[in-house]
């Protein structure tokens, strides 16, 4: 099941599943300095979950749907060029009108765009195994885009998006098991 929790509601529950918290209450400890166990916690809160977006398989992650705010247009050496909502960590899935299922998506463009650029027409992606390039200036291009005047439709753009750190945390509860051990933190349960 897919979770949504705000910046504050993570933060309770790594520190719980951490074994931060609860506290002991049936001790007194005085201390003069220590560390700010909050902001500490955050900071490797926000470490895991930017690694999670990142690199979890995609069933453990909540991608969104930005299909009716997709604009192609057309680019060079026929291919279409999509902008990627702002935040993008990786692009889930994409698919127009008139391919026969959604597009193998590579993050390494130095072999797919030197062939499909090079006008080999036997070479290029075809409507039967399409291709998705992403590309540093954060566009999508997507080959083939066809021949005819009109752009096709997009049916599907789905992507893992950061909001940034003060954002919402949204996964799959599957990911809990990804957190580091509370030994990592000197715990032991």
């Amino acid at each position: 099941m897919k979770v949504k929790l705000t910046k504050a509601e993570m933060l309770a529950q790594w520190k719980l599943r951490l074994l931060f918290e609860p506290l002991r209450a049936d001790c007194t400890v005085s201390r003069s300095g220590g560390v700010d166990l909050d902001c500490y916690a955050a900071l490797e809160m926000r470490r895991w979950y930017v690694a999670l977006l990142a690199e979890a398989p995609l069933e453990l992650l909540a991608p969104k749907d930005f299909t009716l705010t997709a604009q192609l247009r057309r680019g060079d050496a026929g291919c279409g060029i999509l902008s990627l909502p702002q935040g993008t960590v990786r692009v889930a899935r994409v698919k127009l009108m008139g391919w026969a299922r959604e597009a193998r998506i590579i993050t390494d463009a130095s072999g797919v765009e030197a062939r499909a650029l090079a006008g080999n027409r036997f070479a290029r992606p075809g409507a039967d195994n399409p291709v998705a390039v992403v590309m540093p200036d954060d566009t999508l291009r997507l080959y083939p885009l066809g021949e005819g005047a009109l752009l096709p439709p997009v049916q599907a753009l789905w992507c893992v998006t950061d909001g940034g750190e003060n954002s919402d945390y949204e996964f799959d509860e599957r990911a809990w098991a990804l957190l580091p051990k509370p030994e990592t933190y000197g715990y032991e349960q």
